[in-house]
Parts: C-alpha cells; sequence; structure tokens
C-alpha cells in the first residue's frame, strides 16, 4: 500500500489526557492544514463497521422509487433538509454534478426541520448519532487550532454552539462513458464552512489541487476520515490555514453486460460528509491574533448563515459550484 498522500492525524492523541501528546498531535495538525488544509484523520470514536452500516443505508435510500424520493425532497425554501438533485433545478443540466444528496442538519432545530424518510427509524437513530459525534469532533479539533494561535481553546466554541451544521449523503449516478465527457462529478471548488469530514467508498475519485497546480488523487483509506478546511475557517485564520480546491472525478471505466452486448460505464460513487458550519449568525472575520505586519488582513467580516445560503442558492440553480468563491459574488448574479 502506499503511502498516504496527507499527513495521518490521530484524533485520540488530540484529546489524550497526556499534555505532551496530545500538544504534539496538534502541532501537527495545525501544520498540516497550513501546509495542505487537508489530512487524514484515525483514532475517532465510532468504528468501521459504524460506517459500513451507514453506506448500507446510503445504497437503500438512493434504491427507493423516485416518487419516495420527491415526498422528501428538499431544496432552499427547506434549507436543503431531504431529497435533492442539482442536475434537476441547474439552469444548465448539461453542466451539473451528476449525483443525487440527502442533506440533514441538526435533528433539534425546529426552525430548519430534518426530512427523514418515513418508517425506518434505523436512519434517522445512525444518522443523528453520527451527526452528533462529528460535531464533538469538530469542536475538539478547533479547539486545538486556536490553542496554536495563542488563544484560549474556547475562543470559537461559542461562534459554533448553535451547531449549525450539516451533513449530505451523496450518490453519484453511474453513467456511460460516452455521456461522461460532457459531465462532470462535482467540479472543482472549495467547501463553505470550517471543517469538511469525508467518508468515502472505495471507488474514490476524490482529487485535491496541490501547490504546483497538479491534480492529486486522494484515495479513501478505511478507518479514516479525510479532513479539510473550509472557507469560514481560512478566514478567521486569515488564510494560514487552506482552503483548497478540490473535486470529484471519473473512477477506471467498467464493462457491462447487457441485451445487446456490452457497454463501458463510469460506475457509480457514494459518499458521506459532514460540514461544520458557525452559527448562522456569528460574524467570521480575521482573528487579530492572525493579522501582523508582515501577515496584513486578507479578508473583510461576513455573516456565515449569509455566506452559506448564497453559495448553497448557486448550487442549487447552475448545478456546479464556482472553483473559487469570492467576495465580489456575494449579491451579484451569476454567469451562466
Amino acid at each position: 500500500m502506499s503511502a498516504p498522500i496527507f499527513p495521518v492525524i490521530d484524533y485520540s492523541r488530540i484529546v489524550s489526557s497526556n499534555p505532551m501528546i496530545a500538544a504534539e498531535e496538534k502541532d501537527k495538525l495545525f501544520q498540516s492544514f497550513k501546509d495542505v488544509g487537508f489530512i487524514y484523520l484515525k483514532g475517532f470514536s465510532f468504528p468501521p463497521e459504524f460506517i459500513d452500516t451507514l453506506f448500507s443505508h446510503l445504497h437503500k435510500l438512493f434504491s427507493l422509487p423516485e416518487e419516495q424520493k420527491l415526498a422528501i425532497e428538499g431544496g432552499e425554501k427547506q434549507a436543503f433538509r431531504g431529497w435533492f438533485a442539482p442536475v434537476r433545478t441547474a439552469k444548465n443540466p448539461e453542466k451539473a454534478d451528476q449525483k443525487e444528496a440527502f442533506g440533514l442538519g441538526n435533528d433539534k432545530d425546529e426552525t430548519r426541520p430534518n426530512r427523514w424518510p418515513t418508517n425506518w427509524p434505523e436512519f434517522r437513530r445512525d444518522f443523528t448519532s453520527f451527526y452528533e459525534e462529528c460535531y464533538k469532533m469538530h469542536l475538539e479539533l478547533l479547539r486545538a487550532l486556536t490553542e496554536k494561535v495563542g488563544l484560549d481553546r474556547e475562543s470559537l466554541i461559542p461562534s459554533v454552539k448553535a451547531k449549525d451544521c450539516y451533513s449530505a449523503l451523496l450518490h453519484y449516478y453511474e453513467t456511460s462513458l460516452e455521456s461522461f465527457d460532457t459531465r462532470v462529478r462535482s467540479a472543482p471548488h472549495t467547501d463553505f464552512g470550517t471543517l469538511t469530514l469525508l467518508f468515502n467508498d472505495s471507488n474514490g475519485g476524490l482529487q485535491v489541487k496541490n501547490q504546483e497546480g497538479q491534480w492529486i488523487d486522494a484515495p479513501p483509506m478505511r478507518g479514516h476520515a479525510i479532513v479539510n478546511v473550509g472557507d469560514l475557517l481560512s478566514r478567521w485564520f486569515n488564510g494560514q490555514l487552506k482552503s483548497t480546491q478540490h473535486r470529484v472525478v471519473q473512477p477506471p471505466a467498467e464493462t457491462r453486460e447487457t441485451e445487446n452486448g456490452t457497454t463501458t460505464v463510469i460506475p457509480s460513487r457514494y459518499a458521506i460528509a459532514w460540514f461544520g458550519h458557525p452559527n448562522r449568525d456569528a460574524v467570521v472575520e480575521p482573528l487579530k491574533e492572525c493579522v501582523t505586519a508582515e501577515w496584513t488582513q486578507k479578508f473583510k467580516a461576513v455573516v456565515a448563515g449569509k455566506h452559506v445560503k448564497e453559495r448553497m442558492a448557486r448550487l442549487l440553480e447552475h448545478g456546479y459550484l464556482p472553483e473559487k468563491w469570492t467576495d465580489d459574488m456575494h449579491r451579484k448574479p451569476i454567469a451562466v
């Protein structure tokens, strides 16, 4: 097995009661996000078998008849809770990401209720548990990062205490090789929020842009999450932590036997992503500890909820995200 392309961080060491062990792993975490913006994370509370169960739920969910999925469809008005497919709503479907998704948030948030499948309590139980555990890990990682710039470890916690985070269950469609030339699975983009935790199936397809501008494969590793910095966390740290562009490309093609002979297809891919976000009303601007004469302020203040809403609306309307979000995109129409 080849060496991982990102540093491997052990979560159990970050939360260790041994100060020396914890400090060493936190140093490694901060430097990894500063250099690359991505890590592999291991040593968290839930085992690989639990993730296997979640993926079994995904296969069942996305195999439901369309009328059952439409019954739990959730677009912008539903805060993207429930099932949605960018290709269905995009102005240019031929450019849209070729995937469907199911979104869920804090299950105690009555202002944005989740739209759960009916008569399936295990689905709700397991994904609620997953959401809560990811939120706890997110808090500990934020504490570790703020310590490294000389802040109290609780400094950012009030800005994320509302648990306005989001999880997306993703299914990238199986597609014929011929049609894939004009379609994408997930166009190059950066993530919106603080930290993203990603769990992939074995098909892979994730690529990350390195400092030389090259796209590097980021294969899944069993028992590990891929964690990356989002735009708002990078804004808090004044760009010291990298929000790195990434995309999803086709995995190796497969041959299928049909009544009319053989055909070549791009196989489907499943992924589970958890996106950390600040409170909707949080004002995110560079921490003063991250602004110096040598490293001047690089970002203005934004309201987190507005920033995320505009980017999600852009995805729903156009089917894909711009490669890099800039402040001048707020409140401006996107060219089609």
